[in-house]
């Protein structure tokens, strides 16, 4: 056992758990939250441990009381046969002021409208707010054509699962105890993650990630490549975090719906998270975008419809951005934010993140990235972390000690402070931390969250000038930090950026809907130049047409003296439409021949990627394959032969050099 397991077992006891139980509970792949299992293994330990007979209890109840969306049915079913069921779900209650009444949701049986009994929310009044996991006892009362009209299902008994609350001042003073290597492990395994397998710069981005459930209004961004687990504390730590997965962002589902009269996610929750931004859109009116700007500024929403209010939630994107060789972003030098939506782009948006975090820098998830180490459990640490939100004396630390020389401008500093605060609470709740070590771990991290911001700033809006935010005692990365724009950030962009004769550089390419000008030869021909081997990866070279478009690439291809050789990586529905096409490929490949180009072509089952490749080291991502032009109005029109004049597809294509 570690030395902050031991120390967590003698001074928190009961309140932490074996990370590592989850794994071994029998849950299967029921989708429940880790602090919703965590409560139900620990019913059923025996000391520290997990005994088979617990195990075979929790499988019992599993199977019993956790249905799955397609057993709704048979629990009606058994409802409208005068059975009491027992389920366990995540319960949220509403209040309909037009008909005087509570009205309970139940998501496993897709019912908006159950009755609850007065009792059960008086004793559970989290269920007006978040909702609530538990263990709800349901009974049918059919109609009876005079006091009950319609059918309705009453919830008549309710076991919360989660800590009743927590005692904040004992989590603040056994913090003494620990070391603070010690607690920032403690902390890691607590959410979920196994702290043998960070470094100290990735354990403090992982607790960067948490800062909004601990720090009331902290809004940012982490954009990293896909599997590093962004929304995977979100998800399973804490019940005050509501996550957005992709889709439409609409002022009604963030603040307040004026038809159903219901608030929206940011006034009940602590932190809502965009998961997967690169795949969000807004309203045509930009009302959403218009009333977050004005929430994210000041903690005040208004509704088109004159519908206002306040909040304190945070609020965080999370997106995936494309990594270089060097495992850098991409696209840094331009702007990593030019990868997401445009209505995420702009400036005034960006400027009221506080911090960007480097997500970059995190490892990709492992079978041996879950903790299976001790931690606090889901449900006291999500109380303890909601409940230090309301805890002023950590702005009163802040606002004496913090200092930020020539730091002139009023969000970057606002932005630190709130930041600051953040790291305050969870690595030092007790407030016992020297003036260094504030500097070192609250401090210098909020710098860097928000120094990336302003980097973005200066490269998406001319009108935000360079600027290098310094604490007193800076690190390395603020020394390092260059006092002016590099001079390659400020180079302009080429007057044709699709020029055939162009340098082959690392970069992205959007190709609007509609766009003309555009050809394979303008494409691809500066990355395929000195290529003696080209490999095309694209599951949709089937039809005629499409074999077409591999015929114009082809047509644009130059060989080397040493001769050209083209590997295509297709696909096919059937047997014999693999024999039409390659009839088809055979009758190319010959007329290639003259040209000193040798075709081959081999088909394979799920392919879902596009790419061209080289043997020079260019990897060119197509988002489309090289289906990217619109079907020619007519064969007597403008663009049925010169592909420059024919409109296109909207697509990106990625240019990236391998290492």
């Amino acid at each position: 056992m570690k030395s902050f397991e031991s120390k967590a077992q003698d001074y928190y006891g009961e309140v932490v758990i074996n990370k590592g139980l989850m794994s071994k509970a029998g849950f299967g792949a029921r989708a429940i939250p880790v602090y919703v299992g965590e409560w139900i293994i620990s019913q059923f330990l025996s000391g520290d441990a997990l005994t088979e007979e617990g195990r075979e209890e929790i499988i019992k109840i599993v199977s019993s009381h956790l249905p799955q969306k397609a057993d709704k049915n048979i629990l009606l079913n058994r409802l409208k046969e005068q059975e009491e069921v027992k389920i366990i779900d995540d319960f949220r209650v509403n209040v309909n002021l037009a008909k005087n009444s509570h009205e309970l949701s139940i998501p496993v049986l897709d019912m908006n409208n159950a009755m609850i009994q007065k009792g059960i929310i008086d004793d559970n009044s989290m269920l007006l707010k978040t909702g609530m996991w538990g263990l709800g006892a349901l009974r049918y009362v059919p109609p009876d054509g005079e006091e009950v009209k319609r059918g309705q299902v009453w919830m008549v008994d309710f076991k919360p699962f989660q800590s009743p609350g927590v005692d904040l001042q004992y989590f603040r003073e056994c913090r003494k105890h620990f070391t603070l290597p010690e607690w920032i492990d403690l902390l890691i395994s607590s959410c979920q993650f196994n702290p043998d397998t960070h470094t100290l710069p990735q354990k403090m981005l992982l607790l960067s990630r948490i800062i909004p459930l601990v720090q009331p209004r902290v809004n940012m961004a982490e954009l990293a490549p896909k599997g590093t687990g962004k929304s995977f504390v979100f998800d399973n730590i804490s019940r005050y975090a509501a996550v957005i997965p992709g889709g439409k962002l609409s002022a009604p589902a963030l603040f307040f719906n004026s038809q159903s009269k219901q608030l929206g996610l940011m006034p009940r929750y602590d932190v809502v998270v965009v998961d997967e931004v690169q795949k969000i859109h807004t309203d045509a009116a930009g009302e959403a975008m218009a009333a977050l700007k004005m929430y994210l500024e000041s903690g005040r929403y208004r509704r088109a419809t004159g519908d206002m209010g306040t909040a304190e939630c945070g609020f965080a994107i999370l997106g995936n951005i494309t990594i270089g060789p060097d495992h850098r972003p991409l696209y840094e030098t331009n702007g990593i934010f030019k990868e997401l939506p445009a209505s995420l782009q702009e400036s005034a948006f960006v400027d009221r993140l506080h911090g960007l975090l480097e997500g970059w820098f995190m490892p990709r998830i492992t079978k041996n990235t879950p903790s299976k180490s001790l931690g606090f459990k889901g449900d006291f640490f999500s109380e303890a972390l909601h409940e230090l939100r309301s805890d002023l004396q950590y702005a009163d630390y802040v606002s004496h000690s913090m200092r930020l020389p020539a730091c002139e401008d009023m969000r970057d500093s606002k932005a630190v402070a709130r930041l600051a605060e953040g790291f305050l609470k969870l690595l030092f709740p007790d407030l016992q931390v020297t003036s260094e070590e504030f500097v070192e771990y609250c401090v210098n991290p909020a710098v860097r969250m928000r120094q990336q911001i302003r980097d973005e700033l200066a490269k998406l809006d001319q009108e935000y000038s360079w600027v290098t935010i310094k604490s007193e005692r800076p690190d390395d990365f603020q020394m390092s930090h260059p006092e002016e724009k590099p001079e390659q950030e400020k180079a302009e962009a080429p007057s044709d950026n699709l020029s055939p004769d162009r340098k082959a550089i690392e970069t992205m390419l959007n190709i609007a809907d509609g766009q003309r000008g555009v050809s394979y030869a303008r494409l691809f021909n500066p990355y395929l130049r000195g290529a003696t081997n080209i490999k095309l990866i694209d599951p949709y070279i089937r039809y005629d047409y499409q074999i077409h478009n591999f015929l114009n690439f082809c047509e644009t291809l130059t060989a080397t003296d040493a001769g050209l050789s083209v590997d295509l990586v297709t696909g096919a529905d059937t047997k014999s439409q693999e024999t039409e096409i390659s009839t088809k490929m055979n009758e190319l490949k010959e007329s290639l021949v003259p040209d000193r180009i040798a075709l081959a072509w081999r088909f394979e089952a799920g392919l879902h990627d596009r790419w061209i490749e080289t043997d020079t080291g260019w990897r060119i991502v197509l988002g489309r394959g090289l289906d990217i032009f619109q079907k020619p109005e007519g064969k007597f029109t403008l663009g049925f032969v010169d592909q420059t004049k024919r409109r296109c597809k909207a697509t990106t294509i990625t240019y990236v050099k391998k290492a």
